[in-house]
């Protein structure tokens, strides 16, 4: 097998040595038609929603209560007034500042909601008795009263139904110029908040990240690469490699009518670093030799045999790893590890065929004149500082091994403290627009997060059975009883008048009499949202202070639980929906999925191993530094009590492919040296010269190229910046440290030839 595939790289290396001006046209021809694709076909998508594939019962459900009940997408406008709203100038100018937004393009009129909505408000100005009077409304409607006006009288709230929701920055704008021209707010503030906003800043902040930082990642990787090479030619040649590989990607997902998701975005991020990974080991290699052989295709041919399969095996090992992502049940994330699978291919193949084709069109005496000197020139505090870890890890090989295991033996309660937690808000970091808009409608209103109960009978006359409403009344108490729910409405609301069981009708008459009389008045659209017109459906509405998975867990266990000792006549189903519930769910299938990506992958790589090394022992040790690392990273963010979330939970199963890359190397370099040596402790002090600068340039210039996410003002790239470059160093500690340490203790002290 391993002949076939030797025989396959050095095809390969040899065609970009032999045929420098045909890859190099071919590589141009793809890149421009990529690059097309890319400009003319790229769309955003943000809507949560479809983290779910479109067949997902929840959302099938979604779509029909929107279809039946009415929802809409909205926007929704907070006004705060320090001297309090229940004014006549602030009311009048609010009321006309409702009808200026019902007559704007784009907004469902029929729909805008807000304290005009319960009762009538006189034209022109009005009297305090007017105001006393339209106060008086409000409090006594239980369904909207509070949804409107603040308990405290001091904000007012109005609900925007979008036609589309990609209106919702044009109708923003109108609705802002409008609240400047009617004077309000003039002594508070006023907030946007919404979903669809949300949506959209996102969508905005998510092109802004990934047109600056991915440059700034591969900014920061040249120059370190070029304080590590000195040559910049070289350099140049590796970070075309990572750009090709990158615009290659990008162009085929967008071309292929994929569009551009959160989790898709940052493929550029992760693929920029990964993507020189291989051509670092390369071109630290040709650096080291050139001077000696003075000959390019001799040197490029020396290096390609010895790296070769080392560089297949970690490129294979990091897109099975992200392939994997493929068993998750969450179609952004299916794509995302599907096309960095794909980048990291491109990534190699560029490496393997273009890097050569590249040193080849490069002239010779220019090449030589650009490579001369020692190789150690440029990198003598580096190399000294890796000679004091090999005297420290070959000679007290002892001390690293026993601390590695204590601290894994403590991080074993951190991962144990790990708790399952999103929640989509919490993407935008604290004190952005979207977040302080947020807290002050929670702070003011009932909530802005929903959820929505779905009851379905199969008799008619089930739902408006005086039982029933009474059952339904006493449900939404125990849901309400949760801290972080504000507001628990439904048709029982319309039907008590918000006066709870005491004035549950007698009779099924009375309680459809209710109905209708509601559904033929004024709020007739209010009673629409809550249940059918043929009393077979219903929606009962939750509004909640958090959006976490947790605080929509705790409600669905609340509701169970009554449930549970109170079930619903026979043949009456309940079924949950809404944005908050979806959330949870998605963020449930990712959880399972990524444990059977991650152990599978886990599994793969193993196997791989063995079938690199052709030794069990050599694939237990391969796999050490890896499993060290995520042992270490998790019980870390157990301990500070990071939510497992998405960036945490696709983290899980790329650490996989990228933390065995230096393993890999390690093994491979070390176990040529015992050839050439003819003794481990030989080929252990070696080790620590070229192979470590290499592993130890990659390290730094991968760790340091997700620097810049650090900066980002989505939670999602700061997190997943914070914990790959900590797992690059870890992974780099483990490989260099961990493993000589191992071998040098098995060797007891005795030099003795190991097996290749």
């Amino acid at each position: 097998m391993f002949s076939s595939l030797n025989s396959f790289q050095t095809a390969i290396v040899e065609l970009g040595i032999a045929r420098p001006k045909l890859i190099m046209a071919g590589a141009l021809i793809a890149t421009i038609v990529l690059l097309v694709a890319l400009v003319l076909r790229v769309e955003v998508d943000t809507d949560p929603e479809n983290m779910l594939s479109s067949s997902n019962p929840v959302r099938v459900l979604n779509r029909s209560i929107a279809e039946e009940f009415g929802a809409k997408n909205m926007l929704v406008l907070g006004i705060v007034d320090d001297g309090g709203v229940l004014n006549p100038g602030t009311l009048a100018n609010a009321a006309r500042l409702v009808d200026d937004i019902k007559a704007l393009d784009r907004v469902e009129s029929e729909g805008v909601i807000s304290f005009a909505s319960i009762t009538s408000v006189p034209e022109g100005d009005l009297s305090e008795a007017d105001v006393d009077r339209i106060a008086a409304d409000i409090a006594g409607n239980s369904l909207l009263g509070n949804r409107v006006i603040s308990e405290d009288g001091m904000a007012l709230a109005i609900y925007i139904p979008l036609m589309q929701k990609g209106d919702v920055n044009g109708v923003k704008a109108k609705v802002d110029g409008l609240v400047s021209v009617h004077t309000l707010a003039g002594d508070g503030d006023h907030y946007f908040a919404g979903l669809p906003l949300a949506e959209e800043k996102f969508g905005r902040d998510m092109f802004i990240q990934m047109a600056l930082l991915a440059p700034l990642a591969g900014m920061l990787i040249f120059m370190l690469m070029l304080y590590f090479f000195r040559k910049l030619i070289l350099v140049v040649a590796a970070m075309l490699v990572a750009m090709l590989s990158v615009v290659w990607t990008m162009g085929l997902l967008t071309g292929t009518g994929f569009t551009l998701h959160v989790m898709s975005s940052m493929i550029p991020i992760f693929l920029m670093p990964i993507a020189v990974l291989d051509s670092i080991h390369i071109l630290s290699e040709f650096f080291e030799r050139y001077p000696q052989t003075q000959d390019r295709s001799t040197t490029l041919r020396m290096v390609y045999k010895e790296l070769a399969t080392p560089i297949t095996f970690t490129s294979l090992t990091t897109a099975v790893a992200f392939a994997s992502l493929a068993i998750a049940p969450i179609p952004p994330v299916q794509v995302f590890g599907l096309f960095v699978a794909l980048g990291v291919f491109f990534a190699w193949l560029l490496t393997m065929l273009f890097l050569p084709a590249f040193i080849m069109l490069l002239g010779e005496e220019g090449l030589r004149r650009s490579i001369k000197g020692d190789a150690e020139s440029g990198s003598k505090v580096l190399t000294g500082a890796l000679r004091g870890m090999g005297r420290l890890t070959v000679g007290k090989p002892i001390i690293l091994p026993v601390l590695f295991i204590v601290l894994g033996i403590v991080a074993i309660p951190g991962m144990m403290k790990i708790s399952v937690n999103d929640n989509p808000v919490r993407w935008f970091k604290s004190g952005s627009e979207i977040r302080v808009a947020i807290e002050a409608f929670n702070d003011l209103f009932p909530g802005v997060y929903n959820a929505n109960l779905i009851i379905e009978a199969a008799d008619p006359e089930t739902l408006t059975s005086p039982e029933m409403v009474s059952q339904l009344l006493a449900l939404q108490e125990r849901m309400a009883s949760v801290s972080i729910v504000g507001q628990v409405t439904s048709y029982a609301d319309l039907v008590t008048n918000g006066a709870g069981q005491d004035a549950v009708p007698r009779t099924q008459a009375q309680i459809e009499r209710s109905l209708d009389a509601v559904f033929d008045s004024s709020q007739g659209i209010f009673a629409g949202a809550l249940i059918s017109p043929d009393y077979q459906r219903a929606n009962v509405q939750i509004s909640m202070k958090s959006g976490d998975n947790k605080s929509m867990q705790k409600v669905l266990d609340e509701a169970d639980a009554y449930l549970a000792s109170s079930p619903f006549p026979s043949g009456t189903t309940a079924e949950w929906a809404g944005e908050t519930y979806l959330n949870l769910v998605w963020q449930d299938k990712m959880v399972s999925g990524m444990l059977k990506a991650f152990l599978s992958t886990f599994a793969v790589v193993f196997v791989l191993m063995i079938v690199l090394f052709r030794s069990l022992r050599w694939a237990v040790l391969a796999i050490l530094p890896l499993s060290a690392t995520i042992l270490l990273v998790y019980g870390v963010i157990g301990f500070i009590g990071k939510d497992y979330d998405m960036p945490i939970a696709v983290l899980s199963t790329l650490v996989l492919g990228i933390a065995i890359d230096f393993a890999i190397h390690f093994i491979q370099r070390y176990r040529q040296l015992v050839e050439e040596e003819g003794s481990a402790v030989l080929a252990l002090r070696r080790i620590y010269e070229e192979p470590a600068r290499a592993i130890t340039r990659n390290a730094l210039i991968i760790a340091l190229g997700f620097v810049p996410m650090f900066f980002a003002s989505l939670t999602p790239y700061i997190i997943v910046g914070i914990f790959m470059a900590s797992i690059m160093v870890l992974s780099w500690v483990a490989s260099l440290a961990l493993l000589p340490s191992i071998i040098a203790l098995f060797q007891r002290g005795e030099e003795k030839r190991v097996e290749a």
